[in-house]
């Protein structure tokens, strides 16, 4: 029997949009809200991307570090991050991580496959985020609206994330190079997702940006 594909955190927020769908890492998700003149031109300027479809993998405890280091993971400092191969390692304090695999990573299933030694005191932790990416000229404007803290000057150097309200919701947010530009990745608890769709795409449309479908961003992955 096939199993229907999840939804993602935000469809109720993007149906007045009409997106055409596609079906990623088992979860229908928005591929394109317009042309793809459109699409770019938003980008360009304030583009808001649903990548929650990334499959994610949570854990913490006291002994996490040395379980994930048996487990050839790269362990970043804390509040911090890296990426290994095609996945990315948040570190959020010192005992919480957070790994997302990107399109063809692995690393996810490897963890969630991995035994766990009781005497380790590590336990997973069931991700269910709304996970956006944001990118072009007005996303530090974006920021300095809807975030409690100023992520204009420095807050965001390479390798370091935030955790932080906006919009008066707990979000984490970091900064990455993806095809030789700046993107920001948003990641919030998924029933605020769409909340946070709706005040981003606001804000972006009257900057002359708006929704992006993941083509815009993966289309040679589609």
């Amino acid at each position: 029997m096939t199993t229907a594909p999840q939804q993602t955190p935000v469809a109720s927020a993007q149906q007045r949009l009409s997106p055409k769908m596609t079906v990623a890492h088992g979860m229908e998700i928005p591929l394109e809200f317009s042309s793809a003149e459109i699409e770019h031109k938003r980008k360009v300027n304030l583009g808001v991307c649903d990548v929650s479809c990334f499959p994610r993998f949570g854990v913490k405890g006291r002994n996490v570090v040395q379980w994930l280091q048996e487990n050839k993971v790269d362990i970043p400092e804390p509040n911090s991050w890296v990426q290994q191969g095609e996945s990315l390692v948040l570190r959020l304090g010192n005992g919480e991580f957070l790994v997302e695999d990107q399109f063809e990573g692995k690393l996810c299933a490897a963890l969630d496959e991995a035994v766990m030694p009781e005497a380790y005191g590590v336990y997973k932790i069931r991700r269910n985020d709304a996970a956006l990416m944001l990118s072009g000229s007005h996303v530090q404007e974006l920021f300095s609206e809807i975030c409690a803290i100023d992520l204009r000057d420095g807050a965001l150097l390479p390798g370091k994330l935030v955790m932080t309200q906006m919009a008066g919701i707990s979000a984490t947010v970091l900064r990455q190079k993806f095809n030789g530009e700046d993107v920001f990745r948003i990641w919030c608890d998924g029933t605020y997702g769409s909340y946070l769709w709706d005040t981003l795409l606001e804000i972006a449309e009257e900057s002359g940006g708006g929704a992006v479908g993941l083509s815009c961003y993966y289309k040679e992955m589609l």
